[in-house]
């Protein structure tokens, strides 16, 4: 992995760090963002590379789920839109769209 794609890691090991500060339901759940962006990377670095598409589609898949929910629990918690996880769910709906469009599959094939 090259140096910029080790800086998208950056999300889930901050995640980790506040486990580690804390409980151990919080170091899980950091553990599983460091889980989601090292698939991240690595399935876009697949894409980038003309190989696969599939593992970029599935974290894409799960990321819409977890900011989906996200954004669910701070309407219902809160009271409030949480804005970066709409912005982050936007973009992990992009990722799965962008991902099944014909032209992308072609080039991952």
């Amino acid at each position: 992995m090259g140096g910029r794609q080790v800086l998208l890691l950056l999300p889930g090991l901050s995640g980790l760090s506040y486990g580690l500060a804390g409980s151990i339901g919080a170091f899980v759940v950091g553990g599983l963002y460091l889980l989601l962006s090292a698939a991240t990377v690595y399935g876009s670095v697949q894409l980038f590379r003309g190989r696969d598409a599939r593992l970029l589609q599935v974290v894409g898949l799960v990321l819409v789920a977890v900011w989906l929910v996200n954004l669910v629990l701070a309407v219902v918690l809160v009271g409030t839109v949480d804005v970066l996880s709409v912005l982050l769910l936007v973009l992990a709906v992009g990722v799965v769209v962008t991902t099944r469009r014909p032209e992308v599959r072609a080039f991952a094939a």
